[in-house]
């Protein structure tokens, strides 16, 4: 009987017990800020373009090789500075990369995201960079933006690549992160 008896309280505290441990998400904010995906097509994408210095508006990563400096421009692509006299470096060149948001360097070959490629520059003569390699689909689709607890207009891969996102005003946004 003792056992039992036992037995019958185990079972009740863990019932009573269970309810204790269980996560139930906060909701979605009211208010704040709102994104929205940014689209490109698929093939354009996948377009690598070497240009003229452009203007840096949204640094990101700067790595160091040789002489010279690569700054990631979140979204865009990456800067290249000559970096010879460090008081005074000297904008060279920009690589278009659409959706890039990150860059390592190993011997002469940089690597970047390319929304959800991977892709293999040789920047030997960091003005002439071409392509070596595509790895494509090597990252997952970015249905949502970085920031989190945020809402955001859900995105739609039939509209195309998302390649950045922007704060917006959107009404009833259905998405949060």
């Amino acid at each position: 009987m003792h056992r039992l008896f036992s037995a019958f309280l185990l079972t009740m505290a863990c019932f009573l017990l269970d309810g204790c441990d269980r996560y139930y998400a906060p909701k979605p904010p009211s208010t704040g800020a709102t994104y929205r995906p940014v689209y490109a097509a698929y093939s354009d994408i996948r377009t690598i373009q070497a240009l003229g210095p452009q203007p840096l508006r949204n640094a990101g990563k700067i790595y160091v090789k040789d002489s010279y400096l690569y700054i990631n421009e979140v979204g865009s692509g990456i800067h290249i500075f000559d970096n010879r006299n460090p008081e005074k470096p000297v904008q060279v060149a920009f690589i278009g990369i659409l959706g890039n948001q990150e860059l390592a360097i190993k011997d002469s070959i940089l690597y970047a995201d390319n929304v959800t490629d991977l892709v293999a520059l040789n920047i030997a003569n960091p003005l002439n960079v071409r392509v070596v390699k595509r790895v494509e689909n090597a990252f997952d689709y970015s249905a949502y933006p970085l920031a989190t607890n945020v809402r955001f207009e859900c995105a739609d891969p039939a509209k195309g690549a998302v390649i950045r996102w922007e704060k917006a005003d959107i009404d009833n946004p259905q998405c949060y992160r």
